[in-house]
């Protein structure tokens, strides 16, 4: 647990927005966030399917397809944190070697855990009716954080329970690429690869929409989704400016509602509008993010992010978020949706208690993989500790660096 944190963080006596000179390294409110994208995508992840007879059920599904939204401000998030951690550690020694090893310790034992699990040990004791045979078949390229790759040249998703792990692959691939713009650009011109990069994803998606039958490349694509970890990014490096959150936070103001208002067909009608919406989405996102770490203790706002069970979900959204579509298939021994609705009697009550028992069992089985695997290999990270180096930038950078604020936000 890290120690208080005491600043001399300027206030906003009209709107009771804090805008401080120097971060804590663990920012609550940043897991709280994580723990709603976690929240809604598993509950979408479980939704009824869209062609149940029960009106009701197609109702519920409706609400809840929403959800697959979560995977977007995950991105932004990611963006967000990535790109302040990697800005802050600029200036100090072993600057790709600690972050690569830290992101290797917190990312692949749990991912190559459950590969090795599901796709080695499992099929040698389970001859008959192995659930994850599709995944098998083409399990090289999980191995190789491709899976989006192969999605999208296929046309089709073919890896079963584990289509979701297209996504993990684009935040790998960001994870990759995106340190070495950053330690090689200043601050400002970083930025405006962020815009660049941003519009060059937004626009090439736009097109693979509209002049492509493509769905799954529309929707799993690395470049398509870089507009989302960039509109994150840019946030992180301008609160990083000389006026810190202080010039940002007008913008996020109003950058929130208006693309929420924007978004409001997308939300109606169901459609995927040539994906223009996903851009909206990045901005509300961002623009959220923005606010939720500057929102001052009185301000509503914050209070919606002190949320005790969206900072706990938080904690355990990697685990979640990989366990929830593998463990549909080793439940279904138990318990399915149509079981539920015929023992309960009604196909929407069904659904519920589904949704709510596999909730459970996905954060059942999150919480122990936390406790009795995934947070022993963190032990290592106090290698890969980032110590001051001497200024290898420009005296032009250097100074403006010093009067911005150092954001360390674990991850």
């Amino acid at each position: 647990m890290p120690a208080p944190y005491v600043s001399s963080s300027k206030t906003n006596t009209t709107s009771g927005t804090v805008l401080p000179e120097k971060y804590p390294t663990h920012i609550p409110a940043l897991d709280a966030i994580r723990g709603l994208a976690i929240l809604v995508v598993t509950l979408y992840r479980f939704r009824p399917s869209v062609e149940d007879a029960s009106a009701t059920c197609q109702w519920l599904e409706s609400f809840l397809v929403h959800g697959q939204r979560g995977v977007d401000l995950f991105f932004v998030l990611s963006g967000f944190l990535i790109t302040g951690i990697l800005y802050d550690a600029k200036r100090h020694s072993h600057y790709f070697r600690n972050f690569y090893a830290r992101r290797t310790l917190r990312i692949f034992p749990l991912y190559y855990g459950v590969l090795i699990g599901a796709l080695v040990i499992l099929p040698l004791v389970w001859t008959t009716g192995y659930p994850f045979g599709a995944t098998r078949d083409a399990q090289g390229w999980l191995w190789g954080y491709c899976t989006n790759l192969v999605i999208a040249w296929r046309g089709d998703w073919c890896f079963g329970y584990f289509d979701h792990f297209w996504s993990l692959a684009v935040e790998e691939h960001f994870y990759f690429l995106w340190p070495l713009v950053i330690y090689f650009s200043s601050r400002v011109v970083a930025q405006r690869w962020c815009l660049a990069l941003a519009f060059v994803s937004a626009g090439t998606r736009i097109a693979c929409a509209a002049f492509t039958d493509n769905g799954p490349a529309v929707e799993v694509l690395t470049l398509f989704h870089l507009d989302a970890l960039l509109v994150g990014a840019w946030f992180a490096l301008a609160s990083r400016g000389p006026r810190g959150l202080a010039g940002i936070v007008p913008t996020c103001r109003w950058l929130m509602p208006v693309s929420g208002v924007l978004l409001l067909p997308e939300l109606l009608l169901h459609k995927r509008l040539l994906t223009v919406p996903d851009s909206l989405y990045a901005l509300c996102f961002g623009a959220m993010i923005v606010l939720a770490v500057s929102a001052g203790p009185s301000s509503a706002f914050r209070r919606v992010w002190q949320s005790r069970v969206l900072r706990w979900l938080g904690k355990y959204s990697y685990g979640m978020y990989v366990f929830q579509l593998p463990l549909i298939p080793l439940f279904a021994y138990v318990f399915t949706a149509e079981s539920l609705a015929e023992s309960i009697g009604s196909r929407l009550l069904g659904h519920l208690a589904y949704i709510l028992l596999m909730l459970a069992a996905t954060i059942g089985t999150a919480f122990a993989s936390w406790h009795l695997y995934e947070k022993h290999f963190l032990k290592w990270k106090r290698y890969f500790t980032s110590h001051p180096a001497p200024p290898r930038s420009s005296q032009k950078e250097t100074s403006e660096s010093s009067k911005t604020s150092e954001v360390s936000l674990a991850v």
